[in-house]
């Protein structure tokens, strides 16, 4: 698959882009251990010249993350830098300081939407978030959000308290007219790698994976997004898949490839997700826009190299021998490196824990 994306051409078309690490919540899943802004975070003229680079560079679509984004006092400016360039910008939240002031800011600045956080239901979500009522705030953010004629997504962090939810969950949602709802594994990163508790089991996939695609192929609102780090062929694979892309089935990481993380003092990732810093880990960033401009860290030969060169020779154990193995190239790279410590070694593969189970693994 690489020769293919090295023809096809490098571009950072998707984005996501941690405006800063403040936040006002201290989540028990929280990969980055958000909490205290960066000392160092750009500024605002840093930042808006950054937009230029996206923009120059190809960028189609921004996610605005955090920590809580919107406690960056510019975020609005640094949206309408891009949605004025014709940049699809959307802006993930808490919800916990959310309010109809904010919501106005989005539709004003045209962000295509917002996406809050949602962890379960009631009891599971406020236990993740540890805030009583944060629940019953985010329904009615959601609520003010639509009124104000917005589009709302929801982001939901899998675990063992909310993967017996989902099903309940999705009915909430359709209640508050929620569009879309990603579903993503939560990996013992950060804060979550201190509540392993909340860390789904391998085997856990085999129950999970079904009753995603069934919700997936449910009709109405909120539409179900697998995210990269689920799935994995087998016989859901197409299911799972945006039915929108040629390919309907997984192939492979596209971090550095045209994927690509910005943390909030400039630092460049293939994927925000990747651990750095806040998790004692620095091999994933590829530079800083200080030192080097974003374009000449995009277009450094030797940057993103465990995709942009990859071989099967970086995999491990199954996903070495897997039948996939050069499409695939072990799934999730946040994943695998969050539990083997290496980028090819997946041990959440839907197909691999298939296999094992009926090899009596």
């Amino acid at each position: 698959m690489i020769p293919l994306l090295k023809r096809l051409g490098y571009r950072p078309y998707q984005v996501v882009w941690e405006l800063t690490l403040a936040c006002d919540l201290n989540c028990r899943h929280c990969g980055s251990r958000a909490g205290k802004a960066r000392p160092d975070e750009l500024s605002t003229p840093e930042a808006l010249a950054l937009c230029d680079e996206l923009v120059a560079l190809g960028t189609r679509r921004v996610t605005l993350a955090g920590g809580e984004p919107t406690l960056r006092q510019d975020w609005p400016l640094i949206a309408n830098a891009l949605t004025s360039k014709g940049v699809r910008v959307n802006i993930l939240s808490n919800g916990r300081s959310w309010d109809a002031d904010k919501a106005r800011m989005v539709k004003l600045y045209g962000l295509e939407s917002v996406a809050f956080s949602v962890d379960g239901c009631e009891a599971t979500h406020d236990y993740v978030r540890r805030i009583d009522g944060q629940w019953r705030h985010l329904l009615a953010s959601i609520d003010l959000t639509r009124a104000a004629g917005v589009q709302v997504s929801v982001v939901t962090m899998l675990n063992r308290r909310n993967m017996d939810e989902l099903e309940q969950l999705r009915a909430v949602l359709a209640e508050h007219d929620v569009a879309s709802w990603q579903l993503q594994l939560g990996n013992p990163t950060g804060n979550m790698a201190d509540h392993p508790d909340l860390v789904i089991r391998p085997s856990d996939v085999l129950d999970l994976i079904p009753r995603i695609a069934a919700l997936k192929q449910l009709p109405g609102r909120p539409k179900v997004y697998p995210a990269d780090n689920i799935g994995y062929f087998g016989e859901h694979e197409a299911v799972l898949r945006d039915r929108s892309k040629v390919v309907p089935f997984w192939v492979g990481c596209r971090a550095g490839c045209h994927v690509l993380g910005i943390e909030s003092n400039g630092n460049i990732k293939g994927c925000l997700s990747l651990p750095s810093a806040m998790n004692d880990e620095d091999r994933f960033v590829e530079g800083n826009i200080r030192e080097r401009s974003l374009t000449e860290i995009w277009k450094d030969p030797d940057a993103f190299a465990y995709n942009r060169k990859f071989s099967v020779e970086q995999l491990e154990g199954y996903c070495r021998e897997c039948a996939y193995a050069e499409i695939c190239r072990g799934g999730c790279g946040w994943t695998s490196f969050a539990h083997v410590g290496e980028m090819g070694g997946n041990p959440y593969c839907y197909y691999r824990q298939l296999n094992e189970r009926e090899a009596g693994a």
